[in-house]
């Protein structure tokens, strides 16, 4: 019975032990790049707009989309007579209209109008020669604006400022990503250092717990003084507190990494890229050219100034006159039953016969353009606003020149940051080296000063500070490494090919990234 109880406690210990284990996941620099491009919020909500704003778009581009209008009715009206010409008592009519009429924007500005008007009209009233009538009209207008509203530019600008926009909204999801995925680089970076760096500072306690078992053994044989052993436990001490602080930074990066990923597991991240440690040229000049052509908020600049500089034309189009042509096309058509009178006097209301008509002989009149009718005419309008204010005018060249400046001023920060990058990408290159040569020199220092311990002529102080010294070159080199990654990826989001650079593809508010 005494076994069983040991043995589920066991058991219970080591199933708590496993739950309490965090999950280990091993990434590489690009799968952190899918997984981030796959879940990231920030990314999401850009998405939606740049969605949003292509609906806005296609919204403004239904302006030369065909509008059809129809109308379909039917009335009676009694009225009394005045005159027993019109009619005995009074006259009854009854009436009934169908039109159809096809609206139809265009390029320049005008307007083209296509319609069918057709009627029926029956009544009571004398003399008349075709009752009841059927009146059919095929007609056809255009007009053109030629001074205001008119021009393919003016007519299209809604639509060319719902594209610039969209263009806008899709470089502003470029941004974003761009700085997604050089945080999600830098974060790794930093987190290949944060494990690196706690294997540095585990070697060191290492190296300071080996050397406190040496003395306490030289101390036992009396060959050692005591403040050996007491120097050598207070270094260990600070190591153990320097593993724990470099625990922490990994820790605390590796989360920060899950967060930007959106991982909603407690898994622990490890880093499987080897950071590069070859020489990357840079050509100054070439970078510049490439963050000029390349980087998204620079091109949203230069598209707004466009939308600018077309919103000062259509303000200074507003303030010419309205000439308008017209120009205008018709045909009517009239059919019935045709009354026929006797002696073909209406006078004497003696109705002898009646030679029907339908109302497909009125529609095919009209459409036959049987009788031709056409109009041309001008028409002008002068706006007084126009002539006393030239306030919309104004603002909309402050807002050009606005436009303008901000773009200048971009074009200043984006050479200053790409040099900045590019200075720093060389410099951290030249640290690798510095720092490779400073921890070879440091560790031959420490070998070299742990002999002479052996031989007892150095002491546990002396070899204790050359071990911190070999750590504290190992650890920088290590930082070295990670900063130089971290150039390259600042370098290459200066110039805005950090998607090129990482495979990444983007087309129509869709990104996906290489596996």
């Amino acid at each position: 019975m005494k076994w069983r109880v040991i043995l589920v406690l066991l058991l219970v210990i080591l199933l708590a032990a496993w739950m309490s284990a965090a999950v280990e996941k091993s990434l590489s620099l690009q799968e952190c790049l899918h997984i981030a491009l796959k879940n990231n919020i920030a990314l999401g909500i850009k998405v939606a707009q740049a969605e949003r704003k292509q609906g806005l778009l296609q919204q403004a581009k239904e302006k030369f989309l065909p509008a059809l209008n129809c109308a379909l009715g039917k009335s009676k009206t009694n009225t009394p007579s005045a005159s027993w010409i019109e009619a005995e008592d009074q006259i009854s009519a009854s009436s009934g209209a169908l039109t159809a009429q096809l609206d139809q924007a265009l390029w320049l500005g005008g307007q083209l109008t296509i319609g069918i008007d057709s009627s029926r009209y029956d009544s009571n009233e004398r003399f008349q020669t075709i009752n009841p009538s059927y009146n059919c009209t095929v007609a056809i207008k255009w007009v053109q604006p030629l001074l205001r509203d008119g021009g393919d530019r003016i007519s299209r600008r809604e639509i060319i400022i719902a594209r610039n926009n969209r263009n806008i909204s899709d470089n502003d999801l470029k941004t974003t990503l761009n700085e997604t995925v050089c945080r999600i680089e830098e974060l790794y970076w930093n987190l290949v250092y944060a494990e690196r760096n706690l294997d540095v500072k585990k070697k060191s306690m290492q190296l300071a717990e080996d050397l406190l078992t040496k003395n306490r053994r030289m101390a036992e044989l009396g060959l050692l003084a005591e403040i050996e052993i007491l120097s050598a436990e207070a270094e260990v001490a600070s190591r153990r507190a320097e593993i724990l602080d470099a625990q922490a930074l990994r820790d605390n990066t590796g989360d920060e990494l899950r967060s930007l990923l959106n991982e909603t597991d407690d898994s622990v991240i490890r880093p499987t890229d080897e950071p590069r440690s070859d020489e990357q040229t840079v050509d100054l000049e070439d970078c510049l050219n490439q963050a000029l052509a390349y980087r998204p908020d620079f091109v949203s600049a230069a598209i707004n100034l466009k939308s600018k500089e077309l919103e000062l034309d259509f303000a200074k189009n507003q303030l010419l006159p309205t000439l308008d042509l017209t120009a205008q096309y018709w045909s009517p058509g009239i059919s019935g039953d045709r009354l026929i009178y006797k002696d073909n006097d209406p006078f004497g209301g003696e109705v002898i016969d009646i030679i029907p008509g339908g109302s497909s002989d009125a529609l095919k009149d009209a459409l036959d353009f049987r009788y031709r009718n056409w109009s041309v005419y001008l028409s002008l309008g002068i706006p007084l606003n126009s002539v006393f204010s030239h306030g919309a005018v104004h603002a909309a060249r402050m807002d050009r020149r606005e436009a303008e400046l901000l773009r200048q001023d971009l074009e200043r920060q984006i050479r200053l940051e790409v040099m900045t990058a590019a200075r720093t990408v060389g410099s951290d290159f030249q640290r690798i080296h510095a720092y490779r040569t400073s921890r070879e020199l440091a560790e031959r220092r420490m070998t070299a000063e742990e002999k002479r311990l052996a031989v007892g002529m150095s002491t546990s102080f002396i070899v204790l500070q050359y071990q911190r010294d070999y750590a504290q070159a190992l650890s920088s080199e290590v930082r070295a490494l990670s900063d130089y990654n971290l150039a390259l990826a600042r370098l290459e989001k200066a110039k805005g090919t950090i998607l090129q650079a990482k495979g990444i593809v983007f087309s129509e508010a869709i990104i996906e990234p290489a596996r």
